[in-house]
C-alpha cells in the first residue's frame, strides 16, 4: 500500500540523475528531508511538462483528478494507491496514466504487518524511483492549479508478501524516459513496467523498525531486539 516513506535526499543529486536542468528545479516547492512522509504532505516528483522538459517540483501526496469537485475524495487515492493492474481503466487514474506519469524519488518506504512497521530500501541506500501519476486540480476557475500525485503499487514480490501483499512499483532506469514521455500512452507500458519493476524490487532489503513516532533518521534503524524476527 505504501502510506509512509523516507526522504533523505539531495535534490541537486536527484536533478542530475534524472537529467533535470537547474532552471527546471522548483526548490521553493520541494520538501525538506524527512523520514516520516505521510499522505497529504508535500513530496517531490519528476515529471515532463507540456514544454517537453523534465521538471523537479513539489506535489500534494494524494492525487485529485482534474474533474473532482472537492480535494477530499470519498476514496482518497493515498488509501487506494493506483494499481498497476487497473490504473488505466479506473476513472480517478485513467487520464493520468495516459499522459501524466511521474517518478517519485524516495530513500525507502514502510509497510506494516499488523501494527509492526518494516522499512524497505535498496542496497547501499541507493535512490528508489517510485512510479507515480500526477494531476492538476483547482477548487474553482478563479483558483490557482495545484499539482497532486500518487504512487503506483504492484503485487508484493517473493518474501516481501510476508509483510504486505502490495508494494510500490519501481521504475527501472532504462524505462524512465518512456515512462515520463507524455506522448506515450501509459496503458501500453504497464505490463512491461510491472515485470521490470518486480524484478528490480527483488534487490530490496527490509527490516523491522520501531513505531514511527516523530521524525529523524533513527526511524529507519533496525529494531533493537534480542528476539528473532518472526513474521508468522
Amino acid at each position: 500500500m505504501c502510506r509512509r516513506f523516507a526522504l533523505g535526499l539531495d535534490w541537486d543529486a536527484v536533478a542530475s540523475q534524472f537529467a533535470v536542468d537547474e532552471d527546471d528545479v522548483r526548490v521553493d516547492t520541494l520538501p525538506q528531508p524527512s523520514y516520516n512522509i505521510a499522505p497529504t504532505q508535500n513530496i517531490g516528483v519528476v515529471a515532463q511538462g507540456k514544454d517537453g522538459r523534465r521538471h523537479l517540483t513539489g506535489a500534494y501526496w494524494s492525487l485529485v483528478p482534474r474533474w473532482s469537485a472537492s480535494k477530499v475524495l470519498s476514496y482518497p487515492t493515498y488509501n487506494y494507491n493506483a494499481r498497476v493492474e487497473s490504473a488505466h481503466v479506473k476513472p480517478a487514474f485513467a487520464e493520468s496514466t495516459k499522459s501524466m506519469r511521474a517518478i517519485i524519488p524516495a530513500s525507502g518506504y514502510y509497510e506494516w504487518k499488523g501494527r509492526r512497521p518494516f522499512y524497505f530500501h535498496a542496497p547501499h541506500d541507493e535512490l528508489l524511483s517510485l512510479a507515480g501519476l500526477y494531476s492538476w486540480w483547482r477548487p474553482s476557475p478563479a483558483s490557482p492549479w495545484q499539482l497532486t500525485a500518487t504512487i503506483i503499487t504492484c503485487p508484493a514480490a517473493d518474501e516481501f508478501v510476508k509483510v504486505h501483499d502490495r508494494m510500490p512499483l519501481l521504475a527501472p532506469r532504462n524505462m524512465v524516459a518512456s515512462w515520463l514521455d507524455r506522448s506515450v500512452d501509459g496503458a501500453a507500458l504497464l505490463d512491461s513496467m510491472r515485470e521490470a519493476g518486480t524484478m528490480l524490487s527483488r534487490r530490496l532489503q527490509f527490516h523491522e523498525v520501531a513505531p514511527l513516532n516523530s521524525d529523524g533518521k533513527r526511524l529507519i534503524q533496525p529494531l533493537d531486539s534480542t528476539e528473532p524476527m518472526r513474521l508468522f
